[in-house]
């Protein structure tokens, strides 16, 4: 009985979030999928009731499999020819040339299916080839998630003391406000046509040290965000034994658990965050303005992505969450009130003005501007309507944070630029600044004679700890480094060209 019965739809429903994750399977840790899996299982089971009762279990089941393989068709058919050099093979990307196509080739698939009758042998066969898939991606993913993760080894050749705390009297709290994807002055006056001196005015009219040419020390999150919090730069990956050049796990473990966070925790500090990584974390005390189901955003989004086209759908299920846990994190930073007496660390990172693009310059709810390529350079307006919004939010935050305790340390930046029109693979000089250049200014009360001219975004929380905490941190030399996002730890050092570059004059 059980050979007879169609469960192939059931497995095949699990492929689109599976092809998902095995392409980005490095970055997206294995809990993270549970749910999209039990939601997609979800979403077939209630149509394949449904069909039961209409047509039978075994058409049902046929037609549900069909509908799941040609949605994904549909959705790498038009990956593929959005990202076709030729212009005119993008256009027929679009939904107006794809969904009647594959509309009416559904439609007839369908009719011909209601037509047949079908035996247990083709319900069997499309059980075992259905698991032969399935099994198939399993067994990759295995090969990966076998081999180490060298954690330790990392641990050990990060090589960041922790120092003994003493003088813990004044302690200020401190506020990270990390604003993803904020490009730096030159990026903006060249790119954008948007002088961006007024907001870098209005900073140091609220006492901010703002240094007017900072750069990351890396393009992307994955990497920049662990060396910030771990005070270090992160090229000893290499030196771990079999490391792949793609494989993120080390370094999300670390910024999971990372120095900065630990340093707070054992000078009694509090430690407060928003949705994402750290809300694995034990060093976190409480992680505020969650997805729904804790969701990974990133995951949810590369789905919808791929697999709904039409954009009032992708409102629906998508946008709409992302743009209430931004503002949510906004105005919960903003009106904080700490009900303990013991300090705390609020570490605030929200995808702004980062895509999806959701505000406009007066945080209005707008549809995301959607492309197959999220660093196209018709995006420019935009992101620049975001990164306005984003200045007008944080000038908003530091002034509450300011009214309630003026003593309260502020490290405003960003953790990358926004990255339009970049060339990866042979980057220009200009691809460098796209990149690498960012937002950097500290509100550090009492000791603004003692902050540096230049700093390093490596260096914010040595050059923190050693002014408040009297810890004896070296102050690293300042280093850039380029890579592609394919392989993240084939790196080159460009902080020469970046420092001699004709663009900083």
């Amino acid at each position: 009985m059980i050979r007879k019965f169609g469960y192939h739809h059931f497995l095949l429903a699990l492929l689109p979030v599976m092809l998902i994750w095995i392409d980005n399977v490095n970055e997206i840790p294995i809990e993270d999928i549970v749910i999209p899996l039990f939601l997609s299982l979800t979403i077939v089971f209630i149509p394949w009731i449904v069909l039961t009762f209409f047509i039978g279990q075994k058409k049902s089941a046929v037609i549900i499999s069909t509908l799941i393989i040609i949605l994904m068709i549909f959705a790498y058919t038009r990956l593929i020819l959005g990202h076709h050099e030729i212009v005119d093979i993008q256009f027929i990307a679009k939904n107006l040339i794809l969904i009647p196509i594959f509309s009416l080739t559904t439609i007839f698939i369908v009719f011909k299916i209601l037509r047949q009758e079908f035996s247990s042998n083709i319900t069997q066969i499309a059980n075992v080839m259905s698991i032969a898939v399935v099994c198939l991606i399993i067994f990759q993913v295995g090969l990966f998630y076998n081999e180490e993760t060298y954690f330790d080894q990392a641990q050990e050749l990060l090589d960041v003391p922790l120092f003994e705390i003493y003088n813990l009297e004044q302690t200020p709290n401190v506020y990270l406000l990390l604003l993803d994807a904020y490009s730096g002055n030159i990026t903006l006056k060249n790119d954008f046509n948007f002088d961006n001196s007024e907001f870098y005015r209005q900073l140091e009219g609220r006492g901010f040290f703002v240094q007017k040419d900072s750069f990351s020390n890396y393009p992307n999150t994955a990497l920049s965000m662990p060396s910030i919090m771990n005070m270090n730069y992160l090229d000893f990956i290499s030196e771990l034994p079999e490391k792949k050049f793609n494989d993120l796990r080390v370094v999300q473990k670390l910024d999971n658990q990372n120095k900065v966070m630990e340093v707070f925790k054992s000078a009694g500090y509090d430690i407060y965050s928003f949705h994402g990584n750290f809300g694995r974390s034990d060093l976190v005390t409480e992680n505020f303005c969650k997805y729904d189901f804790n969701l990974n955003p990133e995951l949810i989004y590369e789905i919808i992505n791929h697999y709904v086209s039409i954009s009032d759908i992708r409102e629906k299920l998508f946008e709409q969450q992302v743009y209430d846990v931004i503002l949510c994190a906004l105005n919960t930073t903003r009106d904080f009130e700490n009900t303990t007496e013991k300090p705390f660390y609020m570490h605030m990172h929200v995808i702004l003005p980062h895509q999806p693009f959701l505000f406009d310059s007066e945080g209005n709810k707008i549809k995301d501007v959607y492309k197959l390529d999220r660093f196209d350079s018709e995006l420019k307006d935009s992101y620049l309507q975001q990164l306005i919004f984003a200045n007008k939010k944080t000038l908003e935050i530091i002034d509450s944070i300011q009214q309630r305790n003026s003593n309260d340390v502020i490290i405003l930046m960003s953790d990358h630029g926004g990255r339009f029109d970049v060339n990866w693979i042979e980057p220009s000089e200009m691809d460098y600044f796209r990149g690498l250049e960012n937002l950097n200014a500290l509100y550090f009360p009492g000791k603004e004679s003692d902050i540096p001219n230049s700093i390093a975004t490596v260096n914010t929380f040595r050059i923190f700890f050693n002014m408040y905490f009297d810890t004896n941190y070296d102050i690293l030399d300042e280093k850039m480094f380029w890579y592609e996002p394919e392989t993240p730890f084939i790196q080159k050092d460009v902080t020469e060209l970046i420092k001699n570059s004709s663009l900083r004059k």
